[in-house]
């Protein structure tokens, strides 16, 4: 009988005495295949970020630039207003090439949601942010009047959202992107003007409460103007430029990107800390674990010697069963990795607050290959040093041992 056939029929009986071991090969197995799905997460969250921003400078009202970075990263519910009168300002700056206005309204609890959401108003006149996400299967057939849904929104069997007591068709989706951008809703500024108005009669009010005519306030008020540079110029100062002749604030994305990779990087440092001390402390404790195994069945290698097994025959078969061991303890790990972590993506990514995006499939089948190679290297120096430990004993001593 071959020795990798022994080896996994002691397993299968549990004869190995190596229990212990394979928990602890499940546990370091769990945290590399969960720590490196989150960084690879977050990774093509901020990726897609990066290009999802779109616009180079966002105009904000003063105070409100944390509140912006929130929208955007976790889609948290906001409202502002901002005089619209400044778009020609901005527009006049040397150096800017687009200029479009957004609006942000929180909803009241919706059709989709248990919770509020943001709604963001876009101009389509001027918009080069929102409609160039939307997709492929919806783009020719969308209208200016419907809906924009994120791509987290979930929406009736009718497709439409009730927002303020009033029902919309949702006209198309934006591809997914990781970002908070997923959990919003986009509308254009006519259909915007009358969720204005039907917030109103429901004590939320957006710009100036003395302002005219609800149907025209997005001709005076927005919240934010999102602003394209034009190549070539610095957007630092563009930036200072607007800021200097509007009174408001300014987030640039690469601000917001930069915001974004430090989280990362702290991320996975501390994900990479984690692993590292792990694989040391467990590789080290399986040791012990694979020597008292081994030390346990003295008689059983005194047999096999006296049977003709070779000293290098015993150290293959008690390193078979150690590296056996760390790779069902990898497939283990791996198989309650994923149980907790797609299941509960939304509510890690809500807790991370930064982009997330889970991997495809072939990330994270490399992943997993990564997970069960660092666990059974984990398994290579005590297979090694358990079945020297057992080999170089001599057969007479090794029988009167196992007899004690």
């Amino acid at each position: 009988m071959r020795i990798k056939d022994i080896a996994f029929k002691k397993i299968k009986n549990g004869k190995t005495g190596g229990a212990v071991a394979f928990l602890f090969a499940i546990i370091l197995s769990f945290t590399v295949f969960a720590g490196m799905l989150l960084a690879s997460s977050i990774s093509i969250g901020a990726g897609n970020l990066k290009q999802r921003l779109g616009a180079d400078i966002a105009v904000v009202p003063k105070g409100q630039e944390s509140n912006y970075q929130g929208i955007i990263l976790n889609g948290e519910p906001v409202e502002c207003s901002f005089e619209r009168k400044y778009e020609g300002v901005i527009r006049s700056v040397e150096g800017v090439d687009k200029v479009t206005p957004v609006i942000y309204l929180a909803s009241l609890n919706a059709s989709c949601c248990s919770v509020p959401i943001q709604i963001i108003g876009y101009d389509p006149k001027t918009d080069f942010v929102t409609t160039p996400w939307i997709s492929d299967e919806f783009v020719d057939k969308f209208s200016d009047g419907n809906l924009i849904a994120g791509n987290n929104i979930a929406v009736d069997d009718e497709n439409t959202l009730t927002f303020f007591g009033r029902t919309y068709e949702v006209g198309a989706r934006l591809n997914k992107t990781g970002t908070g951008m997923d959990k919003s809703v986009y509308v254009s500024f006519d259909v915007m003007e009358q969720l204005i108005s039907d917030a109103k009669e429901k004590g939320i009010s957006f710009g100036d409460e003395n302002a005219g005519d609800t149907a025209s306030i997005t001709e005076e008020y927005v919240s934010a103007f999102l602003v394209s540079v034009k190549e070539g110029y610095s957007v630092d100062n563009v930036a200072g430029n607007i800021m200097r002749q509007v009174p408001g604030g300014v987030v640039q994305s690469k601000s917001l990107y930069k915001t974004v990779t430090n989280g990362i990087a702290l991320i996975s440092d501390i994900i990479k800390t984690i692993t590292y001390a792990m694989f040391i402390s467990i590789t080290l404790v399986t040791v012990f674990l694979h020597l008292y195994r081994v030390g346990t069945r003295k008689k059983e290698w005194a047999i096999y010697r006296m049977m003709g097994g070779s000293r290098n025959w015993i150290l293959g078969l008690i390193f078979t069963e150690t590296i056996a061991l760390s790779f069902l303890g990898a497939v283990v790990g791996i198989a309650l990795g994923a149980l907790i972590y797609f299941p509960f993506s939304n509510l890690i990514s809500q807790q991370v607050k930064l982009p997330f995006y889970l991997p495809g499939i072939t990330g994270i089948i490399l992943t997993a290959l990564a997970s069960i190679a660092v666990t059974m290297l984990s398994g290579v120096l005590p297979g090694i040093i358990a079945g020297e430990s057992a080999a170089r004993t001599e057969c007479y001593e090794l029988m009167r041992e196992g007899e004690n």
